[in-house]
């Protein structure tokens, strides 16, 4: 593997940690625990809730598609594909389906138990077949991990995916049209996929995959470094400005703009990713995945019953939930891989292999 290859998949892992954190934000509930009065404080905490879950997260989906698509497709051809699905059923569908099972037992207990008096925002989980099969199949009780879904289905449709982006006009024209099409409400259904623009992402992945990998692998030069943190900080600055409004062609800007920050943000790092280094902590993006949203819920609640219900305490419960979540998952994580690494392996998917 070349120098400039094994940058790749170094900075590919450090951006997915940074992104981990970036979804984290999206998901967590501390400021829905303090309802806001109207005062200079509930607007500060509304400001602050739509920088730091909105303005500065949305595009964190759209580039992990983009870099798991890379990674499938580079020197992709329908030879590999049996050794491909193989490795995505550890890295994938085995992980999926038991985290998925976590949390629906995780859901029970909260609906049937002492515990549902204190998270009383959750939906009781009605034990019923249907509801069984789409908690441990579909993603019924753990709503990120709709992402994997999507990448189970991309992956199994690699033959599809590579007939379209082998050559490269035809991926662009496949990704131009599909995109046109999200716009009027055409493409995969939402109900089953939860964004219908997912396979756009994973597209311009593969693409790249295909033809463009040396372009990723190569840090950027530093005039498009400094012209991708300006970017990001317009994007960032335009999106508190325009949180309220609505403009025409909402979904194909929506692409457009998530394609070049998420560009922008991989361009960013180049600033710094040779001073990074290698630590354990930067191999748990997808524990942080799995995780984060029921550990995190867990830890927001027992600040909210430990603490004042006021709205000062918005702010330093998200900033202390954040940091003793991501704590707690890495102390879990390093003790499952020192007493159980098996089970480790197997709930994380054996994720060191590039294949």
């Amino acid at each position: 593997m070349s120098q400039s290859e094994n940058l790749f998949w170094k900075k590919k892992e450090f951006v997915s940690f940074l992104l981990s954190f970036l979804i984290f934000f999206i998901h967590a509930s501390s400021f829905s625990q303090y309802p806001g009065t109207g005062s200079v404080v509930s607007l500060i905490n509304e400001k602050a809730s739509f920088f730091l879950q909105e303005s500065i997260t949305r595009f964190a989906v759209p580039l992990y598609f983009i870099l798991s698509g890379i990674a499938f497709f580079k020197g992709y051809d329908n030879s590999k594909y049996v050794g491909k699905i193989k490795s995505r059923v550890f890295t994938l569908v085995i992980p999926y389906l038991l985290w998925n099972t976590i949390w629906m037992l995780f859901n029970i207990v909260c609906s049937y138990t002492f515990l549902s008096q204190y998270f009383v925002g959750r939906e009781v989980f009605s034990i019923t077949p249907i509801n069984v099969l789409k908690g441990i199949f579909f993603y019924g009780c753990n709503l990120p991990f709709w992402f994997v879904f999507n990448l189970i289905v991309f992956s199994a449709a690699a033959p599809l995916v590579y007939l379209v982006v082998r050559n490269k006009y035809v991926g662009i024209a496949a990704i131009v049209a599909l995109t046109v099409l999200a716009n009027f409400d055409i493409g995969l259904p939402v109900v089953v996929f939860h964004a219908s623009t997912s396979i756009v992402y994973y597209l311009i992945g593969a693409l790249i995959g295909q033809h463009y990998f040396d372009l990723v692998t190569k840090p950027s030069a530093k005039w498009m470094q400094r012209a991708s943190a300006a970017f990001l900080a317009v994007y960032i600055a335009l999106k508190n400005v325009f949180a309220d409004h609505t403009y025409p062609c909402k979904i194909l800007l929506q692409v457009v703009v998530f394609v070049l920050a998420s560009f922008a943000f991989w361009n960013v790092t180049d600033m710094f990713i040779h001073r990074v280094k290698p630590r354990k902590l930067y191999a748990r993006s997808f524990a942080i995945y799995a995780l984060h949203s029921n550990v995190a819920a867990i830890i927001t609640k027992l600040i909210v019953l430990c603490f004042p219900k006021s709205e000062w305490m918005a702010i330093p419960n998200f900033i202390a939930t954040i940091i003793l979540t991501v704590l707690t998952i890495h102390v879990a994580c390093t003790l499952l891989e020192k007493f159980l690494p098996k089970v480790y392996a197997v709930l994380m998917g054996n994720r060191l292999k590039r294949t």
